[in-house]
């Protein structure tokens, strides 16, 4: 018996010094990414790791390059982090000597809400970006306005349609700012909507697998012929959309409204498979994600939300979207 309690103790014994020794390489990994960053640049006033979901979605890589243009602007080093289940940096930021950080929440939330007590109470400035937490929270929020998304969503939806609208608006595990705040979108998309009659709004969910989508819309399109309207809330799933219904000469068959601004989105909407795109605005979000930040760091306060916006992209303003004039995105 006391062979077994002493081999029970050193296994624990054991997993404890592994997880010790683990958590002690993610803050060394962490100094060294800081360490390295301010070093290959001149001295910057600040340090701030950036925590963003561990993928290649051009979102994200749009985010980064907004937040590099603020920091070299407002003389700030930055490092960039993997947030997730599956990766202890997020929960060891409050050890790595950061002034401040910004993050993207996408882990469950009250583990997220938990980590930022922690890092808040370590003295360090935070900034949320795109995906908020449902309680209010007290740290600023840069990003999209969730019920405007929607009033987007239903202004281009009942454009050039005389028709009772029968939609399907698919939600993705790989947008969870918009997921999470699901509510609000519908909400927007009825306002906009007021005086038209949506017969039928089905809420759908595609996760992370890049071929759901195709399936879920393989699924629509074959058994759902009522829907007339889809709306998508990731631009990957989009890309899918477009490819099935090309696949199955189903075009101009059901109103696709899509998401994003990558150049095959607006290629589509270009040549009329997509009735428009929602944009919203990931440079944006980088950017002043940085500067709220910059200002809690020297004042001490700041813009507790920062709205970057939605537009609307159709044939009627593509040109003047891809010329880059701006004002076109309404």
């Amino acid at each position: 018996m006391k062979n077994i309690v002493k081999i029970i103790a050193i296994i624990f014994g054991i997993l404890f010094i592994t997880a010790l020794a683990f958590s002690a390489l993610t803050i060394f990994n962490l100094s060294k990414a800081s360490r390295e960053q301010t070093a290959s640049e001149e001295i910057a006033a600040y340090h701030f790791g950036v925590f963003l979901p561990q993928n290649t979605y051009l979102f994200f890589q749009d985010v980064i390059a907004g937040a590099r243009a603020a920091a070299e602007e407002f003389d700030c080093a930055l490092s960039f982090h993997p947030i997730g289940n599956d990766t202890k940096d997020f929960f060891m930021a409050k050890y790595a000597g950061f002034d401040g950080i910004i993050v993207y929440p996408s882990i469950a939330e009250q583990v997220a809400q938990f980590e930022l007590d922690e890092i808040n109470r370590a003295g360090i400035p935070i900034v949320l970006i795109e995906h908020g937490l449902s309680d209010k929270s007290p740290w600023p929020f840069v990003g999209t306005n969730n019920f405007d998304l929607g009033k987007k969503i239903g202004e281009l939806s009942g454009r050039n349609n005389d028709q009772p609208i029968q939609m399907a608006v698919v939600y993705s595990e790989k947008s969870p700012g918009i997921l999470s705040e699901k509510e609000l979108v519908e909400m927007g998309i009825r306002s906009a909507l007021n005086d038209r009659n949506i017969k039928l709004l089905t809420v759908m969910v595609t996760n992370l697998n890049p071929l759901d989508a195709e399936n879920l819309t393989y699924q629509i399109l074959r058994n759902e012929p009522e829907i007339n309207t889809i709306v998508f809330t990731d631009t990957n799933d989009t890309l899918a959309a477009i490819q099935v219904l090309v696949d199955l000469n189903l075009v101009g068959s059901v109103r696709i409204i899509g998401f994003g601004t990558d150049e095959p989105i607006l290629d589509n909407v270009g040549k009329g498979i997509l009735a428009g795109t929602i944009a919203v605005f990931p440079v944006e979000i980088g950017y002043n994600a940085v500067k709220v930040l910059k200002s809690l760091c020297d004042e001490g306060y700041s813009e507790s939300y920062v709205d970057t916006g939605v537009g609307i992209i159709t044939k009627e303003n593509l040109d003047t979207v891809q010329k880059g004039l701006g004002g076109g995105v309404k």
